[in-house]
């Protein structure tokens, strides 16, 4: 039998085999060296860590992004607040951080250029303006609400009036004790009660009662305003002066806690005080300048160029940043008015 097909059959079969044993032996060539194996898993892993941990794009300074150092003075502190949140509220990328301290710090602060913003109850005087000029920066005073220094009591005294000399006589010590007063109903030495030493409650009675800088007594500074409100409300023979901002905003649980424990003093421009000629420091007094101890709030600015600082000057300028001055219980320094037509068809 001829075995010839079977013989090359076979020989094709063993061809494959070692063709096979061939490309096995390749593949066993390309193998990675367990160093170089180790090396790629390094690669690999710092390719993916790279990818994931990605540095974010710096947010540019602009008017309306990026982040602005301000100072204003503390007891404006409610009404600051209120503008900073509404303004990052709608410009997601703006970051303010306000600096809460008294008037004079505030100031200090605009002189050293430490910020190119302060909010303030008084602008800058000669000597200040000058001197910022004389560094090549013309400053703004901008006139932004009206605010009121409030004269408060504990919710126990019945004193609910007092004239403009009479609270003079009590910041230079000549009234010492409640029953001095008339109808206070009390008997004791007179406390009294600021925010802090340099505070701009003080220069502002200082300058409606031109005290000559004297204020004697028993005085007491308390720190911040929310203290002193605190303090007043635990001192039976207690009298505050404070910021109105911080008892103004009638809607805010806060206050009108506060207002349970203590009570606002009528002041009266007349010789005697009396419901006719008294008046509390409220919106509608604010409004037609009735109450004597109203003060005008500024924002003074000392940098031109297009910062979130200046932005955030705008918003405080703007219809919107006025109203919400309104809402906290406060004058704004413009009043914005909508005109409406009505169709009479």
């Amino acid at each position: 039998m001829d075995y010839s097909g079977d013989i090359e059959g076979t020989d094709l079969i063993k061809k494959k085999k070692k063709n096979r044993m061939r490309f096995k032996s390749k593949s066993e060539d390309r193998r990675l060296s367990p160093v170089s194996l180790l090396l790629l898993i390094v690669l690999t892993i710092c390719f993916l860590n790279s990818g994931c941990h990605h540095t974010q794009p710096a947010i540019p300074e602009t008017m309306l992004t990026g982040h602005g150092t301000i100072a204003a003075d503390e007891a404006l502190k409610p009404m600051i607040d209120a503008e900073v949140n509404i303004f990052q509220s709608f410009y997601h990328f703006a970051s303010i951080d306000c600096k809460y301290v008294t008037e004079y710090d505030a100031i200090n602060l605009l002189l050293k250029e430490k910020i190119r913003l302060a909010i303030v109850t008084r602008p800058l005087n000669k000597k200040e303006n000058e001197y910022l000029k004389s560094i090549n920066i013309v400053p703004e005073s901008i006139p932004i609400a009206y605010d009121a220094v409030a004269v408060i009591v504990n919710a126990g005294n019945k004193t609910n009036a007092l004239t403009t000399k009479q609270i003079a006589r009590i910041l230079s010590g000549d009234i010492s004790d409640w029953n001095q007063i008339e109808n206070s109903g009390k008997v004791g030495s007179i406390q009294q009660f600021f925010d802090s030493e340099s505070s701009g409650i003080i220069r502002s009675l200082n300058d409606s009662l031109n005290l000559n800088n004297k204020i004697t007594g028993k005085v007491s500074f308390s720190g911040n305003s929310e203290k002193l409100i605190n303090e007043v409300a635990s001192d039976a023979n207690g009298i505050g002066f404070v910021g109105l901002n911080w008892l103004s905003e009638n809607e805010n649980l806060i206050v009108q806690d506060n207002l349970r424990k203590v009570s606002f003093v009528a002041v009266s421009k007349a010789a005697t005080a009396d419901s006719t000629n008294s008046y509390t420091p409220s919106l509608f007094n604010l409004y037609n300048f009735r109450y004597p101890l109203i003060r005008k709030v500024y924002a003074i600015y000392t940098d031109p160029s297009a910062s979130l600082a200046r932005g955030f000057l705008a918003q405080l300028t703007s219809e919107r940043g006025q109203k919400i001055i309104y809402r906290m219980g406060l004058k704004p320094e413009h009043d914005f008015q909508r005109l409406v037509n009505i169709n009479k068809e």
